[in-house]
């Protein structure tokens, strides 16, 4: 078969006259016509016996776009035969050729190559022959170069949406990250392999630029994948990456048509450069100091450095093979990569698990130390409650019964021969009282069924008796709470401070007078006890130590109140200040 070349204009429908020159399949015309865009006619004589079996033809590619011509006769063409041309650069052709156009003897096959210099244009093998064994030919060479592509695809959008959806969730993975912008870019560099229409652009320089772009795009991802992946940070490195992304992009977009040949292989040796580096060393550090992941996805990387560097000569023109291999080894390291951060997921659940383990089993013995150390201070609050409930009972016992005792006492030593049996029943009556509110408040915390004007009553009237036998005159001022319900401890607090200040009165203060002020207004509950006498002796030095003394400023903090005590030149007086106690409540 004789296969001749001969250029032509852009709107040419038919082929030149003259200048054809002699080539040899597979042609790539930049060679021999450099800088040319346009079209160039293919003109392949044969000569064809009777045909007993039908025949057909088949183009392992023809780029970029092109039509078929049988003796004259139009058998396909593609639908742009001009800007923006028909990406038909990786398709394999197959045409029946039909009988009634075929003759026995010379026969002449035309084809229309529309292409640029910049992008290897020319024709592949072209095979004429039995139509059953080509057709054969044709399905593998499609499966190859559109099929698995295809598939591939497919592959790469599939994991990069699933990773891209671990990365929502879990951000601070940058690994997951990296993967998904790695497997885009590289989408969008393998779409570039199936797709045959020019859309979205306009020109075929803006398809490769973008597709260029892209695989800039990927290299730097991929560095920045495989420096996170090894729990590495390389500010230097990573900036250089993307820096180098940045400059091929402006040098993609800026630089002439005339110079895009030049571009574009600067661009792709520089990326396949730093490409190679990052694999290199990775695969330096996986195996001198990785670990099971890392020897795993070296294992793919090498597979794919030897397909990558096979493209990379036929991009640039070393090699004449028109096919590429790394979109088939890209879905072969790609999964790899899935499978390695697949690994990683796994091994970080397990580890999780058995943490959880751990953190179940370190709780279940916290619980039990904690349940422990719980009944432990279980029994000392319980202790400590029964202290405090004697140390209460003592402190009512002293400033109840004890006062009472006192000024019992006090008075039969007055006159122990004048005082009437009825006095002695009297006292006697008084004592049993105290107890008996003694027995309640230890019984009861519930709010009282008397107010505190009514529970202070009795106690007014019986104080008042005892400082009048001693010539000591008494004054009361209450007001305020005769609608004061409160609980029986409180209450007895209250009383059993006035109770003790005014059995100091009686013991040791030698007075003539003492006022006695139990006040409710806004501001809360005022007790006051002032008295002319000659004060405490041990003023000076703070406030005195003793049983009863002690007993009213801890009632008084235990009511949430202030006690105060303050001597002037010629009275003392006591106060206690209660704001915030609940003197609102209704009787149960």
């Amino acid at each position: 078969m004789r296969v001749e070349a001969a250029r032509s204009t852009w709107l040419a429908d038919a082929p030149p006259a003259s200048g054809w020159v002699s080539v040899s399949l597979p042609d790539d015309w930049s060679t021999r016509w450099p800088e040319f865009d346009g079209v160039v006619w293919y003109r392949l004589t044969w000569q064809q016996p009777k045909p007993a079996a039908p025949v057909a033809v088949m183009l392992d590619y023809l780029n970029m776009a092109g039509a078929v011509y049988l003796n004259g006769e139009l058998l396909t063409r593609d639908p742009q035969l001009v800007e923006p041309l028909t990406r038909t650069w990786n398709t394999p052709r197959y045409q029946s050729l039909p009988p009634s156009l075929l003759r026995e003897g010379s026969n002449t096959l035309l084809l229309r190559v529309s292409g640029l210099a910049a992008y290897q244009p020319g024709l592949g093998w072209a095979t004429i022959g039995d139509a059953t064994t080509l057709q054969k030919r044709y399905d593998a060479a499609y499966r190859l170069r559109h099929d698995l592509e295809l598939f591939g695809l497919s592959i790469t959008a599939t994991l990069g949406c699933f990773f891209l959806s671990l990365w929502l969730m879990r951000r601070q993975d940058a690994t997951y990250g990296w993967f998904t912008l790695m497997s885009l870019a590289w989408g969008v560099v393998a779409l570039n392999q199936v797709v045959s229409s020019p859309w979205p652009f306009a020109t075929t320089d803006a398809w490769e630029q973008s597709t260029l772009i892209a695989l800039c795009i990927y290299s730097a991802a991929f560095t920045m994948f495989i420096v996170r992946f090894c729990d590495a940070r390389l500010p230097r490195a990573e900036f250089a990456a993307w820096l180098l992304v940045a400059l091929s992009t402006a040098a993609l977009l800026a630089v002439p048509h005339r110079y895009v040949p030049i571009a574009r292989t600067v661009v792709a040796v520089t990326q396949e450069v730093g490409f190679l580096a990052t694999c290199c060393g990775f695969l330096y550090f996986a195996w001198r100091a990785g670990r099971t992941e890392h020897r795993m996805l070296s294992l793919c990387i090498v597979t794919y450095i030897t397909a990558s560097i096979h493209d990379l000569l036929s991009f640039i023109g070393v090699l004449t093979d028109n096919h590429y291999y790394t979109p088939f080894t890209s879905q072969f390291l790609t999964i790899g990569m899935a499978l390695v951060l697949g690994w990683r997921f796994v091994s970080n659940l397990r580890r999780i698990e058995r943490f959880n383990q751990d953190l179940v089993v370190g709780i279940a013995d916290a619980k039990a130390e904690l349940a422990s150390t719980l009944g432990k201070q279980h029994e000392l609050e319980v202790a400590n409650a029964h202290l405090n409930a004697r140390l209460n009972l003592a402190h009512d016992l002293h400033d109840g019964l004890g006062g009472m005792l006192v000024s019992s006492i006090t008075t039969l030593e007055l006159a122990p021969h004048a005082m009437p049996p009825q006095r002695f029943l009297s006292i006697l009556k008084e004592l049993r009282d105290d107890l008996r509110i003694i027995i309640d408040t230890a019984s009861s915390e519930n709010v009282g069924e008397h107010s505190l004007a009514q529970q202070i009553g009795p106690l007014r009237h019986r104080l008042t008796r005892l400082l009048e036998n001693q010539d000591i005159e008494c004054r009361w001022q209450i007001s305020g709470v005769e609608n004061c319900y409160l609980r029986a401890s409180q209450t007895l607090d209250i009383m059993r401070i006035v109770q003790e200040a005014l059995t100091n009165v009686l013991k040791h203060s030698r007075a003539q007078h003492v006022s006695i002020a139990v006040c409710r207004d806004e501001n809360g509950l005022r007790l006051v006890v002032e008295d002319d006498g000659i004060g405490l002796n041990a003023f000076s030095t703070g406030l005195p130590h003793g049983t009863g003394m002690r007993s009213m400023r801890n009632r008084a903090r235990r009511l949430g109140g202030t006690f105060d005590i303050q001597r002037t030149a010629d009275k003392t007086l006591l106060s206690v200040h209660v704001p915030h106690l609940a003197l609102d409540r209704s009787p149960a």
